[in-house]
């Protein structure tokens, strides 16, 4: 493949795309839509020129920008490329300096090139391109401002085309990808899957890989449950099928992100991941947090007397609940020995409810006055939620509502002592 110098590839069209173009145009109903028809026809040979000095393969008439028919209901100026997907033409006249995107175009594309057309269209540059969008919130405009250069797209293919390498080799992660999705074409996971990548933290990427996966799932391979009084057993099964989209998810950005060279940030601190709890509530806790019931077993008749009237699940919203369950941990700052419950419940939206309630454990009856009980969001650092124990406290408490892959941190604070854990929903 070659390699992009210039910022700003300039380009020249030929007689025999402007004829093309010219014969498209007239196809259509309107002078305006023949004209929208000819720069998109013009813009598809542009980079058609461009991908195949590149050396890489094209398909001009299995595009829909090609298709007659596709062509007069659609505003599209599509190029294929075999194996690796669609590449959306973007034309731009002089002066504009956004893009807007049609809706057809917003998905099954992976990457928009951004092509300037001079007065005199005989010469076109390529502004720059812009990779896989989100389906779940895909753009309707671009910014010719936030465009990648042009010399990056041969990088972003070449990961592309590793990706599909991988998918069709024997790995065992590989042939697990294949065996669970139902798709004859792996270019639109690809271009997500490096979108996720590129974009989310890592400590993310099971997650929404998961919520992606479950677009490709086997039909055959889901439970079908026809009686109503079976909905726990439909709840069990979709958080089991949720958490082997995740592990699998997981393995599979792994795998690509050390073929694509991609360092992993370096996570110095300990982050419990809450979901466990759910997915394995038998299992032998860990990070020093204990079931409730195996707590209560070590502890004084005074303290599990406080605890019997711990909550299991955050009051009022029992009606929409699936799941709940609570961990305790004992935490010593100098004297004063405490004990942090954190109670989960796991709603019919996947949003999980978080109550964290923080009591005096040891022979002390009340909190230390001015001892404070602290959420922070861990995407910004700032405090979500805080609450401040009196003299007469027995217990401070804080609840929220979180969604999977949400990040926060618990701090106890008193004067200048302070511990803290790092949880992941």
């Amino acid at each position: 493949m070659n390699t992009v110098d210039n910022h700003n590839l300039t380009l020249s069209l030929t007689k025999e795309n402007h004829a093309v173009a010219r014969q498209f145009a007239g196809e259509q109903d309107t002078v305006e839509k023949g004209e929208k028809v000819y720069l998109n026809t013009l813009a598809v040979c542009a980079v058609e020129n461009f991908v195949q000095w590149l050396n890489l393969e094209t398909d001009l008439t299995a595009g829909d920008s090609w298709n007659s028919v596709i062509r007069l209901f659609n505003d599209v100026a599509d190029l294929v490329i075999p194996n690796l997907g669609k590449l959306e033409c973007l034309p731009v006249l002089p002066g504009e300096t956004v893009i807007t995107l049609p809706p057809e175009v917003t998905e099954d594309r992976i990457c928009y090139i951004a092509v300037q057309f001079q007065e005199q269209l005989n010469e076109v540059q390529l502004l720059g391109f812009m990779p896989a969008l989100d389906p779940e919130e895909p753009l309707s405009q671009i910014e010719i401002a936030n465009l990648q250069p042009i010399e990056n797209l041969v990088d972003y293919l070449d990961r592309l085309e590793s990706a599909q390498d991988f998918l069709c080799s024997d790995d065992e992660v590989a042939i697990k990808v294949r065996k669970r999705l139902n798709t004859e074409s792996f270019s639109e996971i690809v271009a997500q899957i490096e979108r996720i990548v590129r974009t989310c933290k890592p400590y993310n990427w099971r997650y929404a890989g998961g919520d992606f996966l479950a677009n490709y799932v086997n039909s055959e391979q889901g439970i079908a449950f026809r009686s109503p009084a079976s909905r726990s057993e439909r709840d069990e099964s979709n958080r089991s099928q949720n958490s082997d989209l995740q592990e699998l998810a997981e393995d599979l950005l792994e795998k690509l992100s050390e073929i694509w060279g991609i360092q992993k940030e370096e996570e110095n601190s300990v982050w419990i991941d809450l979901s466990e709890w759910f997915q394995n509530p038998e299992s032998l806790p860990r990070y020093n947090f204990k079931t409730l019931e195996s707590f209560l077993l070590e502890q004084k008749e005074s303290l599990v007397f406080r605890f019997a009237t711990t909550p299991r699940s955050r009051q009022g919203a029992t009606d929409d609940s699936v799941a709940n369950i609570t961990r305790v941990q004992q935490i010593q700052l100098q004297e004063h020995a405490l004990a942090l419950a954190v109670c989960l419940q796991l709603g019919t939206d996947h949003k999980t409810d978080v109550l964290l309630r923080l009591y005096p454990a040891g022979d002390n009856t009340c909190l230390p006055s001015g001892l404070q009980l602290i959420v922070i969001d861990s995407e910004s650092g700032d405090i979500f939620l805080e609450a401040q124990a009196r003299s007469v406290d027995n217990w401070i408490q804080l609840e929220f509502r979180g969604e999977p892959g949400e990040r926060f941190s618990v701090k106890l604070v008193l004067g200048d002592l302070s511990v803290t854990d790092n949880f992941v929903i």
